[in-house]
C-alpha cells in the first residue's frame, strides 16, 4: 500500500471560501477565485414578482429546477407559493424529492423502465404526492404501462403537443388526440396537456401556438378523470400563454413552468422576458454574478482574467463586465474590493473564452486594469452556468456574504 492510498485528502470545491474567515465576510476575503455568487435582494424581488404575476393570472406555479438545481432556491420558490417543481428527467426528480418536494412534473417523455417504475411508486410512498411526466409517442405510452405493472402504483401522464421543427412532442392536434385516448385507454391516469411555446421565433407565434394547445386540451377534456391540467411557460413568451387562456380557464388548471426568473441575466432573458413588453407587471433583476481575478495584462487594448468556458455559461452569448474591483495593495484603507468602477458601456468587452481563461478587450475609457484586480461579470443563460459550480454564495448588497448554498446535478 502506498502513502497515497493511506493519505486522507482534502478535496476544496471549486468557489469555496476558507470557512476560518467566518460569517459575515466580504466575498473577497479568503476567497479561492473564480466563484459565482446571487444577489439576495434581486432573489427576493424575483420571487415576488413572479410569484405575484401567476397569482394575479390565477395559475398554478412549478418553476422548472433544473435552472439551478439548488434546492435551496426550490425552498424559497415553494415558500412563496408554487405548486411544486419542473425538472427534466427523473434523476432531477430524485434530487427534488429527497429534498421534500413532492409536486413534481416531469417535462419530458421517460423510457427508462426503473425510471417510470419510480415515477409510478411515488403515491405509494406518499399519499399526497403529485407526480407527472408527459408521453408523446406510442413508444412511450407502451413503456409507461409496462412500468406501471411492475409496481404498486399509477402513472399520471400529460400529453405532449409540440410543433414542426420544434423540441419534442407531436406534430398535430389529431395526433394528440389519438395518443390521448391511447394513454387513457391503455390504463394510465390522463392527466391533461402540455406543450412548450420557448421554441418560436416570438411572442405572436407563441400566441398562436398555445391557442391550438388549448383547443386539444377541451378536446380530450372527457378522457381526463377530474379537473384537467395544461402545462406550458418557458421564460421568454409565457405572457403568451396568458393571453390564450385568459378567458378559458373555469374547468382547467394552468401550470406554468417558467424558471430562469428567479436569477434573470444580463442577456438572453433580459431581451426577452414579458416583463420587459409589460413593465406594470413588475421587472426582473439580475442576481448572478461571477467574479474572477485579471491574471495577464500583456499588450494595450488586452487583458486576461481566470475565468473560463468551465466557469461562466456562453452557449447564448458570452458574458457582460459589470464592474472592476481594484484590490492592489497599494491602495489605502477599506476591505478588500472596496475600490469599485463601473466601466462605460462599451469600454471593457468579452470578446472570447477558453477553457480557463477569458479574454477582455479594453476600448478608450477602460478602467486600467492591472494583474490582481477582480472583474465581476454578468452572464447570459443561468442555466447553462449552475452546472459548473457545486457552491454558490449569496450575497448582500455590500458584497457581504449571507450563506452559502448547493447545487445537485
Amino acid at each position: 500500500m502506498t502513502d497515497a492510498d493511506t493519505t486522507t485528502r482534502t478535496v476544496t470545491t471549486k468557489g469555496a471560501w476558507d470557512p476560518a474567515a467566518g460569517t459575515p465576510h466580504h466575498v473577497l476575503d479568503h476567497a479561492h477565485l473564480p466563484v459565482m455568487t446571487l444577489r439576495e435582494s434581486a432573489l427576493a424581488n424575483n420571487t415576488a414578482v413572479m410569484q405575484a404575476y401567476v397569482d394575479r393570472h390565477g395559475l398554478l406555479f412549478a418553476p422548472h429546477m433544473k435552472t439551478h438545481m439548488a434546492p435551496d432556491l426550490a425552498a424559497r420558490q415553494i415558500d412563496a407559493g408554487a405548486w411544486g417543481v419542473t425538472v427534466a428527467s427523473v434523476q432531477q426528480a430524485m434530487v427534488a424529492w429527497e429534498h421534500g418536494v413532492h409536486r413534481i412534473l416531469v417535462a419530458n417523455e421517460v423510457l427508462d423502465p426503473a425510471g417510470l417504475a419510480w415515477l409510478a411508486s411515488r403515491r405509494t410512498v406518499d399519499p399526497d404526492a403529485d407526480v407527472l411526466c408527459y408521453v408523446d409517442s406510442a413508444a412511450g405510452v407502451a413503456a409507461a404501462v409496462a412500468a406501471q405493472g411492475t409496481v404498486a402504483g399509477e402513472l399520471h401522464v400529460l400529453v405532449e403537443l409540440g410543433f414542426p421543427g420544434g423540441r419534442t412532442g407531436v406534430r398535430s392536434p389529431d395526433d394528440a388526440r389519438a395518443l390521448a385516448l391511447l394513454a387513457h385507454d391503455a390504463g394510465l391516469v390522463l392527466r391533461g396537456v402540455s406543450g412548450y411555446e420557448g421554441g418560436l421565433p416570438g411572442v405572436d407565434a407563441a400566441r398562436e401556438y398555445v391557442a391550438g394547445v388549448l383547443d386539444v386540451a377541451e378536446d380530450v377534456r372527457g378522457l381526463v378523470d377530474g379537473r384537467e391540467l395544461l402545462s406550458m411557460g418557458g421564460s421568454a413568451w409565457f405572457d403568451a400563454v396568458v393571453d390564450a387562456v385568459a378567458d378559458r380557464t373555469d374547468d382547467l388548471d394552468v401550470l406554468l413552468r417558467s424558471g430562469a426568473y428567479l436569477t434573470h441575466d444580463d442577456g438572453f432573458y433580459a431581451e426577452r422576458t414579458p416583463f420587459g413588453r409589460h413593465p406594470a407587471e413588475g421587472s426582473l433583476v439580475a442576481a448572478i454574478e461571477v467574479w474572477g481575478r485579471v491574471t495577464s495584462c500583456p499588450e494595450p487594448g488586452l487583458a486576461f482574467v481566470a475565468v473560463g468556458k468551465r466557469d461562466i455559461s456562453f452557449d447564448e452569448g458570452l458574458p457582460v463586465v459589470r464592474s472592476v474591483r481594484s484590490v492592489r495593495p497599494t491602495l489605502p484603507g477599506g476591505p478588500a474590493g472596496a475600490t469599485q468602477v463601473v466601466p462605460p458601456p462599451g469600454a471593457v468587452t468579452v470578446t472570447r473564452l477558453d477553457d480557463q481563461h477569458c479574454y477582455l478587450a479594453l476600448a478608450d475609457g477602460a478602467p486600467e486594469l492591472t494583474p490582481g484586480d477582480v472583474v465581476v461579470f454578468g452572464i447570459s443563460h443561468p442555466c447553462t452556468v449552475f452546472d459548473k459550480w457545486r457552491q454558490v454564495h449569496v450575497l448582500a448588497d455590500d458584497d457581504t456574504v449571507l450563506r452559502t448554498i448547493a447545487t445537485w446535478f
